[in-house]
């Protein structure tokens, strides 16, 4: 279902802004697999971006990009740099030292950490997966791996395959499967399995509070709010949204500061810049920045882009696994790698 690439930590170098005080780094955690693959696309992303997403790790963020009805494209800014997973038709995912990255066609997006025990899982074995769904893993050959997925209720529908290749320089990459299943309630889990028998999952209405990735129900801009540094605003049902970003000395737009929410609304006092969200519980939030000048010197004030009068949630799954009579195998494929520039 997807396909991989290798992605380099390289030494991250901010540029000389005055903002270099106040870059927060947030790594994730390691787990089984710690390599780092994924489908990667051209460095274009193409249409219209509908949203963003925070990464799990709080690292970096995903510009979500609607090409087609079944063809979305995720734009990921990160610590580490700037790259494209393309869900062309199929699923993808990818997974960077136990953060996962997970899309589907129709722009369902989700970010999570694995945790061994918990939401991962090292086969051969039978393990329960998120909302009491059954994984049966399973190695089927020299690096190849498949699960069977069963629902809470009995009853196998869906087989997983996978497997990983040598990519040229001794080393195996893995290829990804990933896959959306949805219950006859209309709720959603995403099942990644990796090509070393690993098998992980997400409940993302969990995660969301049931709120469902909508695009009609989310609104964005960009905004330069000084010193080199671009705010990503995003404002959707569950309150607004905001990452920053600047250009490094290699040319790569990556992140600077930590990502604001309703949660987390305001840095702290020692980040070297202000940045707060006000009215994050109401139909206007704004963000409040003072980026230069000193403490004397006036706020800037950002409106966050309005919610569409007519948003309404529809629902995280378009697709249900659907036929009794045989199991669906799911196969994951290689697709074309690009490696973007400044990897």
């Amino acid at each position: 279902m997807s396909s991989t690439v290798k992605r380099r930590r390289p030494r991250v170098v901010l540029a000389a802004t005055a903002v270099v005080a106040a870059v927060l780094l947030a790594p994730a955690p390691a787990a089984f697999a710690t390599t780092h693959q994924g489908v990667v696309a051209a460095q274009n992303p193409g249409g219209p971006v509908v949203r963003t997403e925070q990464l799990a790790s709080g690292g970096g963020f995903v510009e979500i990009y609607r090409v087609s009805a079944s063809h979305y494209r995720g734009r990921i800014i990160s610590y580490h740099g700037t790259s494209i997973i393309d869900a062309n038709g199929e699923t993808v995912a990818l997974q960077d030292n136990g953060e996962y990255t997970f899309l589907t066609p129709q722009g369902h997006f989700g970010s999570w950490i694995a945790v061994p025990g918990k939401n991962q899982f090292r086969g051969p074995g039978t393990f329960t997966i998120a909302r009491g769904y059954t994984a049966v893993v399973e190695q089927t050959g020299s690096n190849q791996w498949q699960a069977e997925l069963k629902r809470p209720a009995g009853g196998a529908f869906v087989t997983l395959q996978t497997h990983a290749v040598d990519d040229g320089h001794g080393t195996l990459s893995h290829i990804y499967a990933g896959e959306e299943i949805v219950d006859p309630g209309g709720k959603a889990i995403y099942v990644v399995l990796s090509a070393d028998g690993t098998i992980t999952s997400f409940d993302p209405q969990a995660a969301t509070s049931g709120e469902p990735p909508a695009d009609k129900c989310t609104a964005t801009r960009v905004q330069s709010i000084g010193a080199g540094i671009l705010a990503h605003l995003s404002n959707r049902p569950s309150g607004p949204r905001v990452s920053f970003t600047s250009i490094y000395d290699d040319g790569t737009e990556r992140p600077v500061l930590m990502p604001l929410d309703k949660t987390h609304p305001s840095l702290p006092t020692d980040a070297g810049i202000v940045a707060r969200i006000t009215g994050a519980n109401t139909a206007a939030p704004k963000l409040v920045t003072r980026v230069e000048g000193g403490t004397g010197a006036p706020e800037a004030v950002t409106a966050f882009p309005a919610l569409p009068k007519d948003c309404r949630g529809t629902g995280t799954g378009t697709s249900r696994t659907a036929g009794t009579s045989g199991l669906v195998v799911r196969t994951a494929h290689r697709s074309p790698v690009v490696v973007p520039a400044g990897r």
